[in-house]
This record gives structure tokens, C-alpha cells and sequence, in this order.
């Protein structure tokens, strides 16, 4: 059998083309970088898009509660004023009452 002479190969003595990069601009390298921000443009927009839809559902719902808590109020203001009129004898109530 032969003996080997040559040093075993290791991780350090794989050839590769690292470092030996022209130190001049390579424009495919802007473009991709400008491709990047691109998609992450758009991921914003549709996030925004999203919180601007999410804050109108929102508002809408405080109007609905604005209105529905009108509502109640001058229907039990209504319903006092009733009960007010009919027994004028009776001690005048200190705020709202509300029966259950």
C-alpha cells in the first residue's frame, strides 16, 4: 500500500470566489436591495390599510353607542316626566330611577 504524502484537506483549503470581489458598484445589488423595499412598502400599505379599516369599525361603533344611549335617556326621561304628572303629590325623585 502507498503511503499518502499529502496533508489531509480541511474546511480552510476549499476554494471560493469570497474576497475576490472588484471593489467597483455592482448594480444588481441596488436592485435587489430596491426589490427589498418594495415588498416592505406594500406590507406597510396593507397594514395601514388594515388600522384605517379597524378605526372606522370602531368609530362606528361609538356612534351606535352614542345614539342607543340617547335613546334610552330620553325615553326614560320621557317615562319620569309621565310618572311625574300623573301624582303630583308624591315626593320629586333625585335623579334617575330605574326599575328592574
Amino acid at each position: 500500500m502507498a503511503i499518502n504524502r499529502r496533508p489531509p484537506r480541511s474546511v480552510s483549503s476549499i476554494k471560493t470566489h469570497s474576497g475576490r470581489g472588484s471593489g467597483t458598484h455592482e448594480a444588481h445589488r441596488d436592485y435587489f436591495k430596491v426589490g427589498a423595499l418594495e415588498l416592505e412598502r406594500s406590507r406597510r400599505v396593507k397594514e395601514r390599510d388594515a388600522a384605517n379599516n379597524r378605526i372606522a369599525i370602531i368609530n362606528a361603533r361609538i356612534s351606535e353607542i352614542d345614539s342607543e344611549k340617547t335613546a334610552l335617556l330620553a325615553a326614560a326621561s320621557a317615562a319620569s316626566a309621565c310618572d311625574d304628572k300623573s301624582d303630583s303629590t308624591k315626593k320629586e325623585p333625585s335623579g334617575l330611577r330605574i326599575k328592574y
